[in-house]
């Protein structure tokens, strides 16, 4: 069984076939279930997890290995699949296709060198973990007639070096989320990187789907945080020092980010750190509708107000966080809105969560900016309460997507991104075709959005969806592939990226060649041909035109 350290050294136990860990959980609100059965209806419970349904098969023969390694069934299962919604069912339902035949833990670079080389001479595929929180079918094992390694990468973990003056630090790929904040933190700084799978998610993991933290207003993606890196691959080893800017020749760093194992396997990274805000102060804002929501966020990142964070969420999503928000107090719903309507909003309006890190006087200022700006847009104030109350569950709502599950109701989420003259017309885009993508089966599709990630020139945008959920594993599967089809074909076809933060993985991989071209596609054919000669590494990510939606 997988364990993960916190960051106080105890050991809390994964959960199989869930997120998270054992003994949590985030319930939906009764008001959040009567929002979803009005627009949904009810649906029957989809099956639990049944540990007598799980099959593991012998595993194949396989080469020495050096290191540890283990063929324990339950190891294999645990690192079979990743995090996303189909993961789960086959994992509920006992159907996962395939496992590794083995779990390889190497200890140092060297291991993981002599690892790879071992299996390319037996044409042995690899894949490589970190914290298996995958939504792309990026680390999932392919039924295939070729073995496959799982490549657990948590021994190569911790800080390795401090550079106080430069403010930079060097961890092991397989660093947590929790464990470089630990250490970090007892140096007064802080990598300021928290998506929300923080908690499960390693450093190596995050360089090569080029992830986007909760706060990288402030921060910057992973790709602006990352100086310097290490990569082992079959046919020798990348080694890309710190600087601060290089007119080298292309920046190879670049080709890593975003490479999602395909290339060779990170085991190292030099990071760039920050002193730790002495405030961090997170307050809402209610705007009167999407469009003035967007022109309101495109005003603050184009005059440069300096936030870290800023989370606008349409129209439904705003009722879904007011379904949950005021479900402890439900008297307070009446008098929140009607204290809107007298403001001038009618309907739920459009919630925006901003945050501001630093000295008092510093946070001080940039909310007065920040207010002001708002202001002209419509905005009406709520205060901090509902800011501190999503800074300290932000880690915890993934939880909430199991609980709906034992209610019957599957819930998923996509990303993009796009140029901002583009963003109304996509959202729409994107909504429309998630809405009607089951009409064949009468069935209904509820659909939130919110911005997260904006900048001068565009914004992510982050769809969230919930169907009824057949208790047929295969069905549930085909109308879970049926609504991402539709929502892809939307995304290619209104301009915006295939994924902005998730990566490509092997879901998204039969659309890689709409975004980067054919050209664009034997550039890095020929990088993973170079590193990877023999193509074990991760090879149905990424490059694969194969649609495995449904695998």
């Amino acid at each position: 069984m997988v364990r993960l350290e916190t960051s106080n050294g105890a050991a809390r136990r994964r959960r199989l076939g869930a997120w998270g860990f054992e003994g949590e959980e985030y319930l939906p609100s009764p008001q959040m279930l009567a929002w979803l059965q009005e627009r949904i209806g009810l649906s029957s419970p989809y099956p639990t997890l049944d540990r007598t349904r799980l099959a593991a098969p012998t595993p194949r023969l396989l080469p020495e290995l050096p290191g540890e390694h283990s063929c324990d069934p339950l190891d294999r299962l645990t690192h079979a699949r990743g995090q996303g919604l189909t993961d789960l069912l086959r994992l509920r339902s006992g159907t996962v296709p395939a496992l590794p035949d083995t779990v390889a833990r190497p200890q140092n670079d060297a291991d993981v060198e002599s690892i790879l080389r071992s299996c390319a001479r037996a044409g042995v595929r690899v894949v490589p973990w970190g914290g298996g929180t995958s939504v792309t079918g990026g680390v999932n094992i392919i039924p295939t007639a070729a073995p496959a390694v799982s490549l657990d990468l948590a021994a190569l973990s911790g800080l390795q070096s401090f550079d106080e003056t430069s403010h930079l630090a060097v961890f092991g790929a397989g660093t947590s989320g929790p464990a470089i904040e630990a250490a970090l933190g007892a140096r007064g700084c802080t990598l300021g990187h928290f998506p929300q799978s923080w908690e499960l998610s390693t450093l190596g993991g995050w360089v090569v789907t080029r992830a986007s933290g909760q706060e990288s207003l402030g921060y910057g993606d992973i790709h602006n945080i990352v100086a310097g890196l290490e990569l082992v691959a079959p046919n020798g080893r990348l080694v890309l020092p710190a600087f601060p800017s290089s007119a080298a020749g292309p920046d190879l760093r670049e080709l890593v980010l975003g490479s999602e194992g395909r290339l060779g396997v990170v085991t190292r990274v030099t990071v760039r750190i920050r002193p730790r805000p002495p405030q961090v102060r997170a307050a809402a804002t209610l705007l009167p509708s999407w469009q003035d929501g967007l022109d309101g966020v495109r005003a603050l990142v184009q005059q440069a107000v300096p936030l870290t964070l800023i989370r606008l969420s349409d129209e439904p999503e705003t009722e879904t966080a007011m379904a949950i928000g005021l479900s402890r107090h439900p008297w307070a719903a009446g008098l929140v809105r009607g204290g809107l309507r007298l403001r001038g909003i009618r309907g739920s309006g459009c919630l925006m969560l901003c945050a501001a890190a630093g000295h008092e006087r510093q946070v001080r200022e940039t909310w007065e900016r920040a207010a002001t700006i708002l202001h002209a847009h419509g905005g009406v104030g709520l205060g901090s309460a509902p800011g501190r109350r999503w800074l300290a569950e932000r880690f915890r709502h993934p939880y909430l997507r199991d609980a709906l599950l034992d209610r019957g109701i599957a819930t998923d989420t996509l990303e993009t991104a796009a140029p901002w003259s583009r963003v109304a017309q996509l959202t729409d885009d994107v909504r429309r075709a998630l809405s009607g993508a089951l009409a064949a089966e009468n069935e209904a599709t509820a659909v939130l959005c919110h911005v997260s990630h904006p900048y001068r020139d565009g914004t992510s945008l982050y769809f969230t969806f919930f169907f009824r959920c057949p208790t047929d594993v295969e069905h549930a599967v085909a109308r879970w592939a049926t609504l991402k089809r539709a929502a892809t074909a939307a995304i290619v076809a209104g301009g915006g990226t295939l994924s902005h933060h998730h990566g490509v993985g092997s879901w998204h991989a039969p659309w890689f060649k709409d975004e980067v071209g054919e050209a664009g596609v034997r550039v890095l054919k020929a990088a993973a041909h170079a590193l990877d000669p023999a193509g074990i590494l991760n090879p149905h990510v990424l490059l694969d035109p194969i649609d495995r939606l449904e695998v």
